[in-house]
């Protein structure tokens, strides 16, 4: 009877302990997964192709991340366009910040770089963008000459990206 009792509580206990920790080992990738469908799902400018896109994310994964214990990511699209320069920065002038990872508040700024500006970033868990120089560019951060006409068509590269990061300790949203 005692033999039982004991086998039956530990049965439980190891029950209790996987129904616990799956939720603990999967919600890192749930939570960066659908941050980065803020962006996926974004609608693209006319004349303007989908090239790849991808996920990266990591503890401490972006710049370095600093002494706490954050979970980045990184969401990545990689465009092609007719459009030129300025059309495409016109395009996105008026895109609000996105969704932070946990939850629905906004502050997450669009980053764009075109592609003979940009280098890509490697880490063991993935990879993101910075400009040549090493810093962070948005929408905002490149000059709109809403004077000028382009008139030169021909094939843009462009990257639209969204990085953040969450604390990911006991994190079962």
């Amino acid at each position: 009877m005692k033999k039982s009792v004991w086998l039956g509580s530990i049965i439980v206990l190891t029950l209790l302990f996987i129904i616990v920790l799956t939720p603990l080992s999967t919600s890192k990738e749930r939570t960066s997964n659908k941050f980065a469908e803020h962006l996926f799902n974004y609608s693209l400018p006319p004349e303007t192709s989908l090239v790849a896109k991808h996920q990266s994310n990591g503890k401490n994964f972006v710049d370095g991340g600093g002494s706490g214990g954050y979970w980045n990511v990184a969401a990545v699209m990689e465009l092609s366009s007719k459009l030129t320069r300025n059309e495409i920065l016109a395009y996105y002038q008026n895109v609000g910040s996105f969704p932070y990872p946990k939850g629905n508040q906004r502050g997450v700024p669009l980053e764009l770089y075109f592609k003979e500006e940009s280098r890509r970033v490697e880490r063991s868990d993935g990879f993101y963008y910075r400009s040549q120089t090493g810093e962070i560019r948005t929408v905002h951060s490149y000059p709109l000459d809403t004077n000028s006409v382009t008139l030169i068509k021909g094939e843009t590269k462009y990257i639209l990206q969204l990085v953040s990061g969450f604390d990911y300790f006991l994190n079962f949203n």
